[in-house]
């Protein structure tokens, strides 16, 4: 009881620790809001304070609560009365002004509904231009209008399918307009050149007579111009997608993150020419898409040594670079040159990423690294490589590690999986996509920092002689599709002990496990965990 007279400071701090930044598949996103949901139903108190950030970012927990390409959200009802309440911000007169004005013979709107308790769009920090949003003459806006429109709004049935095209439109240009405190903004879909688009973009840029706009404290931006999701906004248009990056460029110059994917050549300019008037922009995301690594696209190499000579204007800040998709063979020497400026990179992710031998150079370079994240099909020569050059370069500040790969080349893998005991003593996080119990046990011998392990073992199988060789610091650890016996596991965490080792958690992916290993751990301790990925 006493939580609830806490002093309105303390509860912001508390209420603002409640709103995780959560990375996902391209950029940060606030996925959970079940926890500020509940302090909300605490008190009047904690709702009045809880409530803004309840809706900071309304719309990022319905399009990545599953995976970035499967936008549920259409489905979900949920999403349709999140635009009810937020329009409920809009006063009632301005909703009759848009019926009149469109011609709708409608009935005297109910007096008894009652308005928001607050106005939940000034609390907005986050927006995401979905489907929804950006194309508000498709089925789905029009088949969901029940839930969506407001109650009070009494209209006869056959008049009920042309309704929602005016409201929403004007609801997407309220939100714009009242939303004045963006720090992420959206845009999943490539936007088209239409004049709710121009809209959207007039009304974000518009200044204010002290020549401050919505976005001048932007420091999230996401641009996706992706055709093949797009279909159904630039349908037999004939134009090509609005160029964001221009229309926004002299609006925008604080990001902290930017991501982009799947530019045409007439954009690559633009994003070049945005990210140089960029003054701190610390994490950039520069992605293909998957079908671009299976269809070849000629434009390709334009389109990357145009991108990566303006980095080199960010060399003092960047700090994060996540390419996905890219192929880096066709890189020029300019471009490659401006690489070799961002000495300052200190996590580099790459993800299905065709790796050339020249890159090798930039690897020297980069003596700063502290978390290095690689995801492909294989292990390749030329990656191989180029990560045992990356080991090299950051021996003493490489703390994270991730190697995930689908296919076993066991040439290449278990060379580059030697390497890791030789040069990176201070790992303290390592994810392995397969190795064996003895090159597990050179890691645990020369990595003796490690606090967490992700692995799936191969071959001879001796799980109960990693005990006395585990690293003292090591936490957590999760093995992929092991099998072993009850007898075994107790012996492990046997061994375990006798080397004082801090170990709690035990997570077995994708296998059976009986409730006999499960009284074992209560021994020790240590907690196991069952994990399905399916």
């Amino acid at each position: 009881m006493a939580a609830s007279f806490l002093i309105s400071d303390c509860l912001e701090t508390i209420f603002s620790t409640l709103l995780v930044k959560n990375p996902i598949n391209y950029t940060y996103c606030y996925i959970s809001t079940k926890d500020i949901y509940s302090c909300t139903l605490v008190s009047k108190h904690w709702c009045k304070i809880s409530t803004p950030y309840l809706y900071a970012y309304p719309f990022h927990y319905f399009a990545y609560s599953k995976s970035h390409w499967n936008y549920y959200y259409e489905e979900n009802p949920s999403y349709y009365k999140l635009i009810r309440t937020l329009l409920s911000c809009i006063p009632k007169s301005e909703i009759e002004q848009i019926l009149i004005s469109n011609s709708f013979n409608i009935q005297k709107l109910l007096p008894s509904y009652i308005s928001a308790t607050f106005n939940y769009i000034a609390f907005i920090h986050g927006i995401i231009f979905d489907k929804i949003l950006l194309n508000i003459n498709s089925e789905k806006v029009t088949d969901n209008q029940k839930i969506w429109l407001p109650p009070y709004i009494i209209i006869n049935d056959f008049q009920f399918s042309e309704i929602s095209i005016p409201i929403m439109k004007y609801f997407v240009e309220y939100l714009c307009k009242h939303c004045d405190n963006l720090t992420t903004l959206d845009f999943p879909f490539a936007i088209s050149n239409d004049d709710l688009s121009d809209n959207i973009i007039n009304l974000l840029t518009f200044n204010y007579d002290n020549g401050i706009n919505k976005l001048t404290n932007l420091k999230e931006l996401s641009c996706v111009y992706n055709e093949v999701f797009n279909e159904d906004i630039n349908k037999d248009s004939g134009k090509l997608p609005k160029d964001i990056y221009l229309a926004l460029s002299n609006n925008i110059c604080n990001l902290n993150l930017l991501y982009n994917e799947s530019m045409g050549p007439p954009f690559a300019n633009s994003l070049s020419k945005f990210i140089s008037l960029q003054k701190n922009l610390q994490y950039i995301i520069l992605s293909e898409t998957k079908y671009s690594s299976i269809f070849c696209d000629y434009f390709a190499p334009y389109k990357y040594n145009v991108s990566f000579n303006s980095l080199s204007t960010q060399s003092k800040s960047l700090q994060v670079l996540d390419f996905r998709y890219f192929d880096f063979s066709g890189i020029n020497e300019e471009a490659l040159n401006s690489l070799f400026l961002l000495k300052n990179i200190k996590k580099l992710k790459l993800n299905n990423c065709k790796i050339y031998y020249n890159l090798n150079y930039w690897a020297k370079n980069l003596t700063k690294l502290e978390v290095l994240e690689f995801y492909d099909n294989d292990i390749s020569l030329n990656s191989a490589k180029f990560l045992t050059q990356l080991f090299q370069s950051s021996p003493n500040t490489l703390t994270k590690l991730i190697l995930n790969y689908n296919k076993i080349n066991a040439k290449h893998s278990s060379k580059l999986t030697q390497q890791i005991p030789l040069y990176l003593h201070s790992l303290i996080h390592l994810e392995l996509r397969i190795i064996t119990i003895d090159q597990l046990i050179n890691i645990f011998k020369s990595c003796i920092e490690l606090t967490y392990l992700n692995v799936a073992l191969s071959g001879k199988k001796n799980f109960k002689d990693l005990g006395k060789f585990i690293p003292k610091s090591l936490q957590k650890i999760r093995f992929g599709n092991l099998l072993f016996k009850s007898n075994e596991l107790k012996f492990f965490l046997e061994e375990c002990v006798n080397n004082d080792s801090k170990l709690k958690y035990i997570e077995i992916v994708n296998c059976a496990i009986k409730d006999k290993y499960f009284d074992v751990v209560k021994e020790f301790d240590v907690k196991l965990i069952k994990v399905s990925t399916s």
